[in-house]
């Protein structure tokens, strides 16, 4: 017992050193108000839009961190500041490939500053004017498609310019992205000829130049959904709890009508419905059940299917596949869990946009491979269709 109480005593009487030694590292600490040496030995390495610089430490004791100082090419000081255990830091934000002057110092942790270093940087060219080098615009459906490529995965904006009521050439419609490869679409135009422009920002508000073209944006109508209807076909999903196709063109956002498959449905599964009129498709957007946002029976991944003359046999003879989408919850929170981001996306509608070469179609095969539970029922609340008919 004794020498259980001796080992005890003596780590209490440890633990108290320790902490009497950090509070004295603490408390005793004083500025010597003298600067440190400066860093030495500074190679540059010059990247896209920025350069990596590697130097060696003064070896003042008391030294915190190393810090970048140059001017942009809008007259911006930048900074760039890294602890005194690196060896290297990187400056970024260079908006061309002239050369620029990086002044290097040593910091103390009385903010003692050294005398400073100075380097040239050459940057190669940046990210975002190599994303302006791969733009590309095509007419869409009531507006344009812009294509784009960012190698570098770079935070970037992509600008669209058009003329508004008052003629004033003016950003229409932003996109932002750290996307390899992608493209988006702005719409609500005319299809009358129209100027457009693209530039390309990047996060240090650096601007590419502006492509300039003119355009005709192609007709887009949103779909009589009160032509639309089912088409009973054998292979279709068995529908239960009051669910029926019907409700999915009511134009009823509510919960009062909703299609809902029965127990004997599986996964994958699908339903068949007439548009009344053929049409290119330019879009489709279907709406969740208002308590169930991501998650139990609403669709998650999908394919959509189009035809003109359906197999009365229910197979997919005839049928060819438009596209596939799988929806994705901006939080990424999990089930149950929503965030304004969240309740905003579902409120808007999942919206699937057809490829621009889609063939003309009349009947469409909605098919679910996987909803939010995993499970093997599929249960939403409606169903708009947009495109040019025939």
């Amino acid at each position: 017992m004794k020498k259980i109480t001796y080992i005890m005593s003596l780590a209490v009487l440890f633990t108290a050193l320790v902490l009497s030694c950090k509070q004295s590292e603490l408390t005793t600490f004083v500025d010597d108000g003298k600067a440190p040496g400066p860093v030495s030995n500074a190679t540059v390495q010059n990247l896209s839009g920025a350069a990596k610089i590697t130097y060696r430490v003064p070896a003042d004791e008391d030294l915190l961190y190393i810090k970048a100082v140059y001017i942009s090419r809008q007259g911006i000081e930048r900074e760039t500041k890294v602890s005194y255990y690196n060896n290297s830091l990187v400056v970024q934000g260079f908006g061309d490939t002239d050369p620029y002057e990086v002044k290097l110092y040593a910091v103390d942790r009385g903010e003692n500053i050294s005398e400073p270093v100075a380097v040239t940087v050459n940057p190669t060219r940046a990210p975002f004017m190599i994303v302006r080098d791969s733009l590309s615009i095509v007419p869409d459906f009531g507006g344009v498609n812009v294509k784009f490529s960012n190698l570098n995965e770079d935070n970037i904006a992509i600008v669209v310019l058009a003329n508004d009521s008052l003629g004033n050439f003016v950003p229409i419609n932003t996109n932002y992205t750290n996307l390899k490869r992608s493209s988006f679409s702005t719409r609500g135009l005319p299809p009358v000829d129209t100027k457009f422009g693209l530039y390309v920002r990047d996060r240090w508000g650096n601007l590419s130049d502006t492509l300039i073209t003119t355009l005709k944006p192609l007709f887009e109508a949103q779909l009589d959904r009160t032509k639309m209807k089912g088409v009973n076909l054998p292979t279709d999903a068995p529908l239960g709890y009051s669910g029926a196709i019907s409700f999915l063109f009511d134009g009823n956002l509510g919960n009062n009508g909703y299609y809902h498959t029965g127990d004997a449905a599986k996964m994958p599964q699908w339903f068949t419905y007439d548009m009344g009129a053929t049409a290119k498709l330019s879009r489709l957007t279907w709406f969740m059940r208002q308590t169930f946002y991501y998650t139990l029976h609403n669709p998650r991944k999908v394919e959509i299917w189009g035809s003109n003359d359906p197999a009365p046999d229910g197979s997919f003879t005839n049928w060819t596949l438009l596209t596939t989408h799988e929806q994705i919850k901006p939080s990424g929170l999990p089930a149950g869990q929503l965030s304004n981001a969240d309740n905003d996306a579902a409120a808007l509608g999942e919206t699937i946009t057809f490829p621009l070469d889609v063939m003309p179609v009349r009947y469409i095969r909605f098919k679910t491979l996987r909803n939010w539970s995993d499970g093997t029922y599929v249960n939403f609340n409606e169903i708009r269709m947009w495109g040019a008919p025939l």
